[in-house]
Order: C-alpha cells, then sequence, then structure tokens
C-alpha cells in the first residue's frame, strides 16, 4: 500500500511541474519557434521584459529594470491565501489533525500581462502556516494563459519564485522555486501550487484591478477618499480553531465588536489601530466543558490601500497586537496564560458612500499561543488561531 501512495505522489508531482515547463516552452514557442527551451524559459524572468535594443548588457541591471516595469505599469491586487490540503499519503490521522488547513491571510500582488499574453506578477503576502505560525512570502511569478473557448475565463500554468521564512526553520530566509497552476479571468484568478518540502497544496486567490491612472493622479479635495482619518466601529465574527491541546478538543467560535482609527499618510498607505473583543468562547476536551474565555486584540498594522472602484478600495495589511484572554474560567486543574503579543494580518475593504460616511470591513488575524496546562499533561500550548471577520461604520474627515 505504501509503495502505491508514493507512486501516485510522485506522479502529481511530476504532473504539476510538468504542467508548468511545458508551459513557458509552448507559449514561448509559439512567438519564436527559432528559440530552444532554455532561451524560453529564461525570457519568462523579470529581465526577459527588457528588449534587446533597451537592454544594458547587464542581467542583474536587465531583471531589476523589469521587476521596476511590472510594479510601476502593472495592476494592483489582493492576494487572500485561504487553504491547505495536508495529503493522507504524507501525514497520519493524529498528525493531521494538528496541521492547520485555513491558512488565512493577505497580500498584495502587482499584475502585468505582457505581449505575448502572459502574465508577470510582483507580489507580497503574509499568512498562517501549517503550524498556526505567521509565514511572510514575497517574489515573482510568470504564468503562461489559455482562453477557454469563448468565455472570458483562462487556464494558467508556471511558475514563482519566492522567498520565504518560517518559524520552525529558525526564521532564516530561504528560495522556494515553486510550480503554480490557475484558473480564472482577468480580474479573479484562484492558483494552486505544491510545496515539495512540506508535502502539502496551498491554495490562494488574487483579486486585480486596474489602478493605473488612480495610482499616479492624486486624490482632489473633493474626491470621496481624500479624508486623511477614518474612525469606525462595527461588528462581526470571530471564528477560532483550536489547535495544541490534549485530544479530543474543541473551541467555540462567538460574535465580536470592532472598533478603530485609521490614518492615512499617503492616499495609499495608512496606519490602523484597531480593537477587537469576542463573546465567550468556550472550550471542550473528552466531550465535556472544561473552561471558556473573552479575548481582546488591540493591533497596529501598516496597510496598503488601491482603488478597485470609484467607491472601492481594498487593503491589506500586516502588524504587531497585544492578545489578552480574559474572564477565564476554567476547571480545576486547568488553566492558560492570559496575554501575548503576536504579529497581525488584514485584509479588506472600504465602500464611500459618501466622502464622510465609509463602510469598511475585512479580516484580522493573529496567533497567540497561551502556555496551558490541564490535570493530566503538565503544560501545552494552546492556539486558538483567532480570525476575526468584520464590518463597521465610519466617519472620515
Amino acid at each position: 500500500m505504501h509503495s502505491i501512495e508514493k507512486v501516485v505522489k510522485n506522479k502529481i508531482i511530476r504532473t504539476i511541474f510538468g504542467a508548468g515547463l511545458i508551459a513557458i516552452a509552448s507559449s514561448a514557442s509559439a512567438e519564436d519557434s527559432g528559440r530552444s527551451v532554455w532561451e524560453a524559459i529564461v525570457d519568462t524572468l523579470p529581465a526577459g521584459m527588457v528588449s534587446e535594443e533597451n537592454s544594458s548588457g547587464s542581467y542583474l541591471s536587465d531583471t531589476w529594470v523589469g521587476m521596476k516595469t511590472i510594479i510601476s505599469e502593472g495592476s494592483s491586487g489582493l492576494l487572500l491565501p485561504a487553504y491547505t490540503i495536508h495529503p493522507g499519503y504524507a501525514y497520519k490521522t493524529e498528525k493531521r489533525h494538528n496541521e492547520n488547513g485555513y491558512t488565512w491571510g493577505g497580500g498584495i500582488s502587482r499584475n502585468f500581462i505582457d505581449s505575448r499574453g502572459n502574465r508577470r506578477i510582483m507580489y507580497a503576502m503574509a499568512f498562517s502556516d501549517s503550524h498556526n505560525n505567521f509565514e511572510p512570502f514575497m517574489g515573482y511569478g510568470w504564468l503562461s494563459r489559455w482562453r477557454l473557448g469563448s468565455t472570458p475565463f483562462y487556464a494558467e500554468a508556471g511558475y514563482t519564485i519566492g522567498l520565504t521564512a518560517r518559524g520552525d526553520y529558525k526564521w532564516i530566509p530561504f528560495p522556494a522555486p515553486l510550480p503554480l497552476l490557475g484558473v480564472g479571468t482577468d480580474n479573479f484568478s484562484i492558483y494552486g501550487t505544491y510545496v515539495p518540502f512540506s508535502d502539502i497544496f496551498f491554495f490562494f486567490a488574487n483579486m486585480t484591478f486596474d489602478d493605473r491612472k488612480s495610482r499616479h493622479m492624486p486624490d482632489t479635495p473633493k474626491s470621496l477618499f481624500s479624508n486623511k482619518v477614518l474612525i469606525y466601529a462595527g461588528g462581526g465574527w470571530q471564528k477560532t480553531t483550536l489547535k495544541g491541546t490534549p485530544k479530543p478538543s474543541s473551541i467555540s467560535s462567538d460574535g465580536a465588536y470592532s472598533a478603530g482609527l485609521r490614518y492615512f499618510v499617503t492616499p495609499d498607505w495608512a496606519l490602523d489601530f484597531s480593537v477587537n473583543r469576542s463573546g465567550t468562547h468556550s472550550i471542550h476536551a473528552n466531550g465535556s466543558k472544561v473552561g471558556s474565555y473573552k479575548l481582546t486584540s488591540y493591533s497596529l498594522a501598516v496597510q496598503y490601500h488601491f482603488r478597485a472602484a470609484e467607491r472601492v478600495k481594498l487593503y491589506a495589511g500586516v502588524g504587531a497586537g497585544y492578545f489578552r484572554s480574559d474572564q477565564q474560567d476554567f476547571k480545576e486543574g486547568w488553566g492558560a496564560k492570559k496575554d501575548i503579543f503576536t504579529p497581525v494580518i488584514q485584509a479588506g475593504g472600504t465602500v464611500a458612500v459618501t466622502r464622510n460616511l465609509h463602510v469598511t470591513g475585512g479580516m484580522d488575524l493573529g496567533f497567540p499561543r497561551y502556555k496551558a496546562h490541564s490535570p493530566t499533561d503538565d503544560s501545552f500550548s494552546m492556539r486558538p488561531s483567532p480570525v476575526t471577520f468584520k464590518l463597521a461604520l465610519g466617519l472620515a474627515f
């Protein structure tokens, strides 16, 4: 049985990597049949955007120019990491129970469709990894695109060359060349990749909008987004997924209210201070309730905003937060630490109803880990992984 699983696994890996390589070669060959496969692959890198006439003669210099072109002339996109599959052939049932499948997160991309119709992307994002830890990821991606009949949908295949860092690798940055497969339209695509060193399948969405004109035009005093300050308050839902506790155990999700102040340093960059307060989260172990608490978080994040429509801006942010578990009520022998500082990730959008009345909402993600204990376990790490989905009414001035 083990050998069959290994064969299936290897076939999946070869298929994904092969699809990316075939896409690279076939796309370039269609334009220039005189090129070798190696030349076609090299042409998909950022330096391939620089024509022979404009080349400086230095590959590194041309690479820098190509990257700057994508960033300055590309359309902005909101990245939404969403889900990770831990395949059964690589993760036993007990191990899969403690792996995080909901790899929520956010990020920003710049998307450039080149003269051959291929997509080139520069991006930066962060998300909750398989162990509910903060993981940043940034890099370059190239995808060949094929229109699916007369529909607005495309199939996409290519690769990404990224740089990441993980807590279980002592936060040492390391490169991550990965295949990419996707399907979508010019404005929305879903991508998947296989990560060989973790043996997982990672999926994320890319929502893109042509904001090139608005990005280079200053907001006028009468613009719907010309105000520098936004004060907002509202509510939502705080989803929690308990990891690290003795099994079997679970935790309930509950409502939450939120408030904050956002200050725009520039039309695109903002500092956001927010407070989220949850309802009661109940913890169950071995079929019975063993405790409960409420969670309050105070976060300060740097956000990047871009125009998706005349009245709509989307954003992604990253920062730090203080998470306090209070009103704890545990059975005898159970307990947990009350407070901790962690990174935070944000993603969302704002709709300008008027110049002074805005509706803003999105997702706030934190990474609190509380040292806890039970009657049968001296200590363990309780990871509730709170994700607050919120909607608020704001006053802009």
